[in-house]
């Protein structure tokens, strides 16, 4: 086996190992979220559940392009005849998988997301109350019931004429806010890393549900941000949902897009948006949360960039080679 092949399949097997580990470290995690045994706020549900879902295959990435392959190259001595036995070639296989897979998502989902808002594009009429939503608001025809925020460099916010002719004017208002909610929290460039994430979470029933269980989250924070506490506005949201959703079926959900309402989640979120506690201010955000994150994350890279966690690592992986079968 060439070095250059070992190389690969060694740092693929160490994706693969590491990707596992931690897919099934946070599989678990959501079990027991899900289970109620460790209970979380609702601002911070859509944080926890996001990071559960990206740090598998992140972490994977940033091991084997960050420890692995520096030590590899540092250390491995050159002209050294070397072969990886079954276990290692398995992992290197489960981690290339892992990785086209990926990239399968992300092109199809990027992909689709653009045909969708070039073809809406195409087809508005015009840009209505611009200047008032500090976003883009054009309206569409046909007769399918579409209010969505789409793109991520540009977003824009889609209407048809049913739903404009539908809504009165404060639950217009509070369905625009929902979708520049949406907007705010960069809820289209999650859906787009969430679907591009190579990570094993597939592999429990509890890592499966994680994203679908982060969109339900993602609708209750960014309708509480658009009713800002207020029993009024939370009843005209919920009176527009149910008029969406009558005039036509929920939309297909994509990549970065952010579609006003989910037919799978339209009972809760009417019942979240008319019971008491929506009289409640929303909790404010919290970015110093990010920044403590990214302080973490470059302190890991100082730490685990040095030496001796290349050396480390490297002996680790002749171990490997010799007793694994």
């Amino acid at each position: 086996m060439s070095e250059a092949l070992f190389a690969l399949v060694l740092a693929l097997a160490w994706f693969g190992a590491v990707n596992l580990a931690l897919s099934g470290a946070a599989s678990g995690a959501a079990w027991l979220i899900e289970r109620g045994a460790v209970r979380l706020s609702e601002r911070r549900t859509p944080v926890v559940l996001l990071l559960l879902k990206l740090t598998p295959g992140a972490a994977a990435l940033f091991f084997t392009f960050v420890v692995f392959l520096p030590g590899h190259v540092r250390f491995e001595p050159e002209g050294v005849e070397e072969s990886a036995g079954y276990t290692l070639i398995g992992l290197g296989l489960l981690g290339a998988v892992t990785l086209l897979l990926a990239v399968r998502r992300g092109m199809r989902d990027a992909g689709g997301t653009r045909r969708l808002e070039r073809g809406w594009r195409r087809a508005a009429s015009g840009e209505r109350a611009a200047s008032a939503w500090r976003l883009p608001v054009y309206e569409l025809p046909g007769g399918a019931a579409v209010v969505s925020l789409a793109g991520l460099l540009r977003p824009r916010i889609f209407m048809t004429r049913p739903v404009i002719d539908a809504l009165s004017a404060d639950e217009m208002d509070v369905s625009l806010a929902h979708e520049v909610a949406h907007h705010e929290a960069h809820d289209n460039l999650k859906r787009l890393l969430m679907a591009c994430s190579p990570d094993l979470l597939g592999l429990w029933t509890a890592g499966r549900a994680v994203e679908r269980r982060w969109r339900a989250a993602a609708e209750f924070a960014a309708d509480a941000r658009a009713t800002r506490g207020q029993a009024a506005r939370a009843v005209a949201l919920a009176s527009a949902l149910i008029k969406v959703a009558r005039l036509s079926p929920a939309p297909a959900p994509t990549a970065a897009a952010s579609p006003f309402y989910d037919g799978t989640l339209l009972a809760a979120r009417v019942s979240r948006l008319l019971a008491p506690a929506a009289d409640a201010a929303p909790s404010p955000a919290r970015p110093p949360a990010w920044r403590a994150a990214l302080g973490g994350l470059a302190a890991c890279t100082a730490v685990l960039a040095a030496d001796a966690a290349w050396a480390g690592v490297h002996v680790v992986t002749e171990g490997l080679i010799r007793f694994l079968p």
